[in-house]
């Protein structure tokens, strides 16, 4: 019965003390505050932004506001030296002291000057519209472009 106990309360003891892991966190930071955040290809919120993450690697870290241009950078977010096989595997498990390891990166976003103009999205839908109503090998002429470069050549379908 004894034994059983001390079997119990050791688990107990190494469940509370996993629970102490390391905690990884990112914040995303810009100037002016208050832009559209995304992350890869999920839009999480507005900055300045912080979150937990589990997975170190590769991030694009986009930013979008009225009034600003857009900045878009790819950012690695490296392990340290305790996250780092094989050490991890004492660091995370066996001896989890609850390590903290913060991520932090502010982006400045430069304004737009001059006068901010809507495109025109209408030889975009017409070229849209013909490649929807194409059959499987594609269409047999495009609408021409309407940019000053030469149209492409496509060869006629046989």
């Amino acid at each position: 019965m004894r034994e059983r106990v001390r079997r119990v309360l050791l688990a107990m003891l190494w469940a509370a003390c996993a629970g102490c892991a390391a905690q990884r966190t990112l914040t995303v930071e810009s100037d002016p505050p208050g832009a559209t955040l995304r992350i890869d290809d999920r839009v999480v919120g507005q900055t300045p932004y912080h979150e937990s993450f589990s997975d170190y690697g590769t991030r694009r870290i986009t930013l979008y506001k009225a009034g600003y241009h857009s900045r878009s950078e790819v950012v690695t977010i490296s392990p340290p030296w305790y996250a780092r096989f094989p050490i991890d595997i004492f660091s995370e498990i066996v001896f989890p002291f609850g390590w903290k390891d913060p991520h932090g990166y502010k982006l400045k976003l430069e304004a737009v000057k001059g006068e901010v103009m809507e495109p025109d999205l209408t030889p975009v839908l017409e070229r849209a519209q013909a490649l929807r109503l194409a059959g499987p090998d594609g269409p047999s002429q495009l609408p021409p472009r309407t940019n000053s470069g030469p149209a492409p050549h496509l060869p006629d379908s046989p």
